[in-house]
């Protein structure tokens, strides 16, 4: 089974080795690995006498963690870039207005090196490609097939139109979640701060009478003396299954497992779907619009929807067509549980008529209305839900609490 196909990003190299004049020559270049590195020596005419890992001083490293390009940085970029260079301004000109104008210094520093390689002759792509946190294989991609046609400011404005559209999608599922959440996170809180804080108030009150407490009040007490015995252990306990969980998903393995759950899930797995297919529709369809081949266009838009179960059959979809078979056949014998039968026969009839972007791009629309919808339905059925909840949890504590009050009172009474 494939998981994706792993790129190791190049490393420095330092060399020392001797010319065909019998020299000793010293310096360095960039490889893959030691092997990578020895065969540049060979291509050079050089023969090594010793080729070694440089290794990087805490100083050189680019500390990025408070450098963090938001998309919305990226997409003011890109749409600023189409628009300069559609009124004529010159590539390295647009670009040095650009980081003038840009407010986050990742961003800066990273346009800073890509406006010395353009100056330098290297191609915009080129040099976007040597900074993948900001600039995916997608976006690199797009650029190079606008750079190949001449139409680099076309391009990036189908570039900045689907960013635009990753962000409004992302932010309407947030909107959509957002009330749930906060109430659900405001209700778990007053609940635990009502078990340790509140309810410890009146058991020593409690204790100096006879009465048998109700079942809610022993429940809750017996939960919040767990926890003051214990705290240490849950506080252990949950932080190692949260790094067992966290290192799990990072392998391989793992991460193909967790996704294949979450596709598969009840609530959240139609939303995944669906998702999904609305980036891959999107993707495939700016790439192939670009002019990027189409087996490099299923490649890339496979690594792009964002989930390692899709990616693996979709990656068998490319193999197919890399055979010779069509599209829509490849998906068809591996997607069929994903993709629903109407996309898979949209896509079909694409390929027949020679209108598979147009296609892609309706699919895409619809993907997307199909999901905003859904999760329009699922937040309408969780409020009720969480006012459900929130009200069992409230009728809870004001039992656990009064009722014990109530029967002093009557204890006091009948005395």
């Amino acid at each position: 089974m494939a998981f994706g196909t792993k790129t190791n990003s190049p490393q420095i190299y330092t060399y020392i080795a001797k010319n065909d004049s019998d020299n000793v020559v010293r310096g360095e270049l960039k490889a893959i690995n030691e092997d990578s590195a020895l065969q540049q020596l060979d291509r050079l005419g050089l023969e090594p006498v010793s080729v070694n890992l440089l290794k990087e001083s805490i100083w050189d490293k680019d500390i990025s963690f408070f450098e963090r390009v938001p998309a919305q940085a990226i997409y003011t970029f890109t749409r600023q870039l189409s628009v300069m260079l559609k009124a004529g301004v010159p590539l390295v000109e647009a670009l040095d207005s650009m980081q003038g104008e840009s407010t986050n210094p990742g961003l800066n520093k990273a346009l800073t090196q890509v406006i010395s390689d353009v100056s330098g002759g290297q191609a915009l792509s080129g040099a976007m490609a040597k900074h993948p946190k900001l600039f995916d294989s997608m976006f690199v991609n797009i650029v190079k097939a606008g750079e190949s046609a001449g139409v680099l400011d076309d391009v990036l404005l189908q570039l900045a139109d689907f960013i635009n559209h990753d962000l409004r999608l992302k932010m309407g599922i947030k909107q959509a979640v957002r009330y749930p959440a906060i109430v659900v996170g405001i209700t778990m809180f007053v609940g635990i701060y009502a078990v340790t804080f509140i309810l410890p108030r009146f058991s020593s009150l409690f204790s100096q009478t006879n009465i048998a407490l109700p079942l809610p009040t022993r429940i809750l007490l017996g939960m919040d003396q767990f926890m003051q015995n214990y705290y240490y252990h849950i506080i252990i306990v949950l932080a190692g299954l949260a790094f067992a969980f966290y290192r799990y998903v990072q392998t391989e393995v793992g991460r193909f497992k967790f996704d294949k759950l979450v596709f598969f899930s009840p609530i959240f797995g139609p939303i995944n779907q669906k998702m999904s297919l609305s980036r891959f529709c999107h993707v495939f369809e700016t790439l192939d619009r670009s002019g990027v081949p189409i087996l490099e266009s299923l490649d890339i838009a496979g690594k792009t929807v964002g989930n390692t179960f899709i990616q693996d059959r979709l990656a068998k979809v490319k193999g197919d067509v890399e055979m010779g078979r069509k599209v829509a056949r490849a998906l068809s014998d591996h997607t069929k549980d994903i993709f629903p039968p109407h996309v898979l026969k949209m896509i079909n009839v694409g390929e027949e008529s020679s209108a598979l972007d147009d296609m892609l791009k309706e699919i895409a629309v619809m993907t997307d209305v199909e999901t905003e919808d859904h999760v329009k339905r699922l937040t309408a059925t969780i409020e009720p839900v969480i006012t459900v909840f929130m009200g069992f949890m409230i009728l809870t504590l004001a039992l656990s609490i009064f009722l014990p009050i109530w029967d002093m009172y009557e204890a006091l009474a009948r005395n």
